[in-house]
């Protein structure tokens, strides 16, 4: 069984271009739990539209489309979280281009997709982050930044990356023409699961997020997460984490 805690918070800004879902999925062979967190974009119009619609396509096209499958492998999930993908960039593109408001806009959006046991597949563009949590603390996905692509590259660390003056430039986005996003195997056999804006990872390092996650329950932990982060953060901020009970 899996239990996960969500929180989000407008942090350093005047509004809270985030967004996030967590919900289930009933299916013949199970339930199903879907967590995803989405960040509009600063310097883009109509980032906080932008990530509401992408969760809305998200959870609609999901329901719509889980009774297709008859047994929901690990690629089938791929092609229900591909498929939600898919509408929501077309939703957020069409948006865009019938109102010039909105125009350019866009959003991070990552998602796990995972059965009672924890098992499952997480699915990301943008550079909103997963991380998996137990003696230590490791990312699960890799941000599509041009920091990170610098990483790639050798030309800098990844802790210097940290520091950079352009990590907040974001490569790929829900609202481009071409927003696949890359997929990683979940098994939450112990420990626990963040999925985070980046109000979180900017403000607080990887041993600062383990040590709250590690030592504080499952009702209070994201809380606790927000409230630390929020004296350094510039940004909003918005945290789901869950655990297998």
């Amino acid at each position: 069984m899996l239990t996960y805690c969500a929180v989000s918070d407008r942090g350093g800004r005047k509004t809270n271009e985030d967004a996030y879902e967590n919900f289930i999925l009933e299916h013949q062979s199970g339930r199903l739990h879907v967590l995803a967190v989405a960040d509009g974009l600063g310097g883009h119009r109509a980032g906080e539209i932008a990530s509401k619609l992408a969760i809305i396509e998200l959870k609609e096209t999901l329901k719509r489309s889980i009774g297709d499958y008859e047994n929901i492998t690990s690629e089938a999930m791929r092609e229900l979280l591909a498929k939600a993908y898919r509408k929501a960039n077309e939703e957020i593109l069409y948006q865009g281009n019938m109102t010039p408001e909105r125009r350019g806009m866009g959003t991070t959006l990552l998602v796990a997709l995972l059965n009672e046991e924890g098992k499952g597949v997480v699915a990301n563009v943008g550079d909103s982050r997963a991380y998996l949590i137990a003696d230590g603390i490791k990312w699960r996905t890799k941000d599509h930044s041009y920091v990170q692509e610098l990483v790639d590259r050798g030309v800098i660390t990844q802790e210097e990356s940290a520091k950079h003056p352009d990590k907040n430039i974001v490569t790929k986005m829900v609202g481009m023409q071409s927003a696949v996003p890359d997929f990683y195997e979940c098994d939450l056999i112990v420990g626990a699961l963040l999925l985070s804006t980046d109000g979180l990872i900017d403000s607080l390092s990887d041993e600062e997020i383990k040590n709250v996650i590690v030592n504080s329950e499952i009702q209070n932990l994201c809380k606790k997460l927000v409230e630390k982060a929020k004296p350094k953060s510039d940004d909003n901020i918005t945290v789901i984490v869950a655990r297998r009970t």
